[in-house]
């Protein structure tokens, strides 16, 4: 029989070994098993849950552990066992000597470890626990234990919410990052969108072409023009098409893995082209596959940077970086990023935006992305490139978002955009809009 508690375990060894993301390995480790969907759900709510609350389950085991150096792998089935008596309706007897088994399985000396660490964490509670473990500690480092995120993160999402006028809310983005979000759905046809209306799915509160997955998600993507696409990224790309000249040539530069191309695709279809660039090879086939018609919209492996110059009359910048903005969605992200990776990406973002300048026609429009509200990729990118480009200006965003979606609540003291899961229900994206005069 197959232990899916197990399966959870080498999940976790297998995304701290690899620095890989959970959504992209759990589908291949559920098809190894012939499992019962009840029993896919506790494993996805076991990997998702641990690495969410990884954090605080480290601080309580250290505190129960004085000294002593636990293995990876110990620590992991730990961090299970308390996830199970913490957070799931599982009962106290099976989450100690189900995790005391696991233990068991490959590090049978630390079994007594296991056992005495969740029943001393049980008989304490949960908020016994959080309340010594932040007794005298500084308010940032509370919030890392109570919220399970890196200070560092805490303290950059904290300024990215002063600017956006929403200093109170931090405790409820840090919440909401723990949350597990429901899987949203793009129509990017009429078409599309007609089939799932009727279909009875939910629309989307952000994004005018959203629908809330319900089920399995894979049932609804052999409906031609559906895919699946947070609601900030689907926003991302309509604004670009509400505005864009959509006979002319657009540039998205950097495509994969493609879910934004296909709405610019059909944006620009039967008037326009559409141009795709994608440095890596294997995100370059992500793009191809997203696409309608990927035999009349090239997907070129190129660096933003080669773009030619004065040759589109839009571009999407879509910019690599930090990616807090999808906690929800990534959860290990927080513990896989540093703020030493920051300089080097914000090099390239300010690159790539540099090249988006040059690659744009006269009068063209460039939207700038990132699935970050980290000022250092949003707002300071924005000022510097208009320090660096006296040919470009910015595009006051608000209006043609509140257009798209006339129930957003959005700053209008300012002209980028800043989405905000606890606010919008969307991961953190940050929209800005150029023209070149």
């Amino acid at each position: 029989m197959t232990n899916t508690r197990q399966i959870a375990l080498e999940l976790l060894n297998r995304v701290r070994a690899s620095d890989s993301y959970i959504n992209l390995l759990l589908p291949k480790e559920l098809a190894k098993h012939d499992i019962s969907d009840a029993d896919r759900g506790l494993v996805q709510e076991l990997s998702y849950g641990v690495l969410r609350w990884q954090l605080q389950y480290d601080a309580i085991i250290d505190h129960l552990t004085p000294g002593k150096t636990l293995s990876p792998g110990l620590r992991a089935a730990i961090q299970l066992g308390l996830h199970q008596l913490f957070r799931m309706r599982v009962p106290t007897h099976a989450a100690i000597n189900e995790t005391v088994d696991l233990v068991k399985g490959f590090e049978t000396s630390a079994a007594g470890l296991a056992n005495a660490v969740l029943r001393n964490a049980e008989r304490a509670g949960q908020e016994a626990l959080l309340a010594t473990l932040t007794e005298g500690q500084d308010e940032l480092t509370q919030l890392s234990v109570e919220y399970s995120h890196p200070k560092w993160i805490i303290s950059g999402m904290q300024s990215a919410l002063e600017l956006d006028g929403r200093k109170s809310e931090l405790r409820e983005l840090l919440a909401a990052n723990n949350q597990i979000p429901i899987v949203n759905l793009i129509a990017i046809t009429s078409a599309a969108m007609a089939e799932l209306d009727e279909l009875g799915l939910e629309r989307g509160s952000a994004s005018p072409n959203g629908y809330l997955a319900t089920g399995n998600p894979l049932q609804y993507l052999s409906i031609p023009g559906v895919r699946v696409q947070d609601q900030g990224s689907q926003l991302v790309a309509l604004a670009l098409t509400a505005v864009a000249d959509k006979t002319g040539t657009w540039l998205d530069m950097c495509s994969g893995p493609g879910g934004k191309a296909a709405v610019l695709e059909n944006a620009v279809s039967g008037s326009g082209q559409l141009v795709c660039y994608e440095p890596h090879v294997k995100r370059a086939k992500l793009v191809t596959a997203a696409l309608t018609d990927p035999e009349n919209t090239p997907v070129l492996v190129n660096r933003g940077q080669s773009a030619p110059e004065s040759s589109f009359t839009a571009v999407l910048l879509d910019a690599p970086c930090a990616g807090l903005g999808s906690l929800r969605r990534k959860p290990e992200s927080r513990w896989t990023k540093t703020p030493e990776q920051l300089p080097s990406l914000t090099k390239l973002q300010a690159e790539l935006l540099d090249a988006a300048v040059l690659a744009l026609k006269p009068g063209g429009l460039l939207m700038y992305a990132t699935c970050s509200p980290l000022i250092v990729e949003t707002n300071a990118q924005i000022r510097a490139a208009l320090d660096r480009h006296a040919n470009i200006s910015l595009v006051d965003l608000v209006p043609v978002m509140q257009q798209l979606s006339p129930g957003l609540e959005l700053n209008t003291s300012r002209k980028t955009i800043q989405l905000w899961p606890h606010r919008h229900g969307t991961d953190a994206m940050f929209m800005a809009l150029l023209k070149k005069r």
